[in-house]
């Protein structure tokens, strides 16, 4: 009987709870065998999927370890970094001439909890359904870890000679904020990455739309900071039944009215503007082609405006916000509290200073005795989007998939990639597989899942990219 190759890794998932695959070649004389690449891979994510390393508690020495008998297996020295009980880094080296600088691979062992009464699979199974895996991190982000990992696999099997390093990097912590990851290893051990010149990293992927196809690969360039704030107000307390016009509660409910109620000035960076030239072409609603072709034009017109504003998204791109998540005051019903605070989320697009942006924040709030504190602060620089590492991944797009454009992003949320960039290397988020807004919102939800023949496809994109880079002309 013929299978086909779903049927082959339904048998392959069966078996690779007994053991990890053995080292093969993967490289012929016709070049890369994709398919056997993408069988290894499926068997390697679905054992890395039946790991719990749920934070908290993490458990990520679990995960480092698997990672490291798989490189060990193929001729591949790792370094397991322990950073606290049961929490570790894994790094690895795939040596090349050192005519240019490493590049990194760089993914997060770490995921978020999952409760498996809400899925329809077991989230810890590594279960094939359908043609697709399913667990916590198929794509956030054991799937795309097992993707570079893969790749790296690939390249050390094919003999070529290689004009940089290939650093492979797994981090504790990552969900949490970093301090026992990527954090710790940029504090403890900066050393090994010193040279690297390039990082790859998760951050965005290839949106498709909803008729199925490509829309087009969009790349993490720049993250927006983190800046949380606690906002306290006071008074004098008393009996609620003599109500006190500046009581605590009454000073923060006037303030932060006005913060939700202010006008927020739209800011065009330039690789924002690039983002939605880039992305007018491939949009299918005719409103909202010419919306983002002209973007400076847009962000002036409150209809045109509109348009943008649909997409929550792609607008987080040219304003700074602030969400009013946290609010605490009182403890009875009938009692005044002497203090009442709330908690804002603001996310400010690269190059705006805290301090300049909490001046703001108190002059909207209107009150000159709110007390401002600073309960986290996350900043980074944003990378370039002209260098040999963008245009190796619009070199292996264009093939792939010419008229398909490649994006620089600026997200809304934060990877680990910040710590790297304060050492100088240029990091990119890029996410080798199409993902629709059904698979995206699996992604710190329900039903994680991967399509295989994305895995596959992921793995094969990829190992061009990285060849593209690396492999000596």
């Amino acid at each position: 009987m013929r299978f086909s190759f779903l049927n082959k890794v339904g048998l392959c998932s069966l078996l690779c709870a007994m053991s990890f695959p053995v080292a093969w070649s993967a490289i012929g004389p016709a070049g890369p065998d994709y398919s056997k690449a993408g069988e290894e891979a499926t068997r390697l994510l679905s054992s890395y999927l039946k790991i719990d390393t749920t934070v908290p508690p993490g458990n990520e020495l679990k995960g480092a370890e698997f990672l490291a008998s798989v490189l060990r297996e193929n001729g591949i020295e790792p370094t397991i970094l322990n950073t606290s009980s049961q929490r570790a880094c894994i790094y690895a080296r795939l040596k090349g001439n050192g005519r240019k600088r490493p590049i990194v691979l760089l993914n997060h062992i770490d995921v978020v909890p999952a409760r498996p009464e809400d899925w329809k699979h077991p989230p810890f199974g590594g279960e094939i359904h359908d043609g697709e895996l399913w667990g916590r991190g198929a794509f956030d982000m054991k799937g795309i870890a097992i993707a570079q990992l893969e790749a790296l696999l690939m390249l050390k099997r094919s003999g070529q000679v290689l004009d940089r390093d290939v650093i492979f990097i797994g981090t504790p912590d990552e969900e949490m904020g970093g301090d026992y990851g990527a954090k710790w290893f940029v504090q403890n051990h900066k050393d090994l990455v010193k040279d690297a010149e390039f990082l790859l990293n998760e951050g965005f992927h290839i949106e498709k739309g909803a008729d199925g196809k490509a829309r087009y690969w969009g790349v993490d360039i720049a993250e927006k900071s983190a800046l949380w704030l606690k906002l306290t107000t006071s008074g004098q307390a008393g009996h609620a039944s003599m109500p006190m016009p500046d009581s605590s509660t009454n000073q923060l409910v006037r303030g932060l009215q006005k913060i939700v109620d202010r006008k927020i000035e739209p800011v065009v960076l330039p690789a924002v503007r690039e983002y939605f030239k880039e992305v007018s072409k491939t949009e299918p609603n005719s409103s909202k082609s010419a919306a983002y072709a002209e973007i400076d034009r847009t962000v002036n017109d409150p209809k045109l405006l509109n348009e943008v504003l649909q997409d929550k998204m792609k607008s987080s791109m040219l304003f700074n916000t602030i969400s009013l998540t946290v609010m605490k005051s009182g403890y009875k019903t009938n009692v005044i509290p002497a203090d009442a605070s709330a908690e804002l989320d603001c996310r400010l697009l690269p190059g705006v200073k805290q301090e300049e942006f909490i001046a703001q924040v108190k002059k909207t709030f209107g009150n000159p005795a709110v007390k401002v504190e600073v309960l986290d602060w996350q900043t980074t620089a944003g990378s370039s989007f002209k260098t040999e590492c963008f245009e190796a991944i619009k070199s292996v797009a264009a093939k792939e998939a010419p008229g398909i454009p490649v994006v620089p992003v600026v997200v809304p949320w934060f990877t680990d990639s910040h710590w790297f960039r304060e050492l100088g290397i240029e990091c990119y988020g890029f996410e080798p597989f199409e993902v629709d807004e059904t698979h995206l919102a699996t992604m710190h939800g329900k039903d994680e899942r991967i399509p295989v023949e994305e895995l596959i496809k992921g793995v094969r994109r990829l190992y061009k990219i990285l060849e593209t880079l690396v492999v000596s002309k």
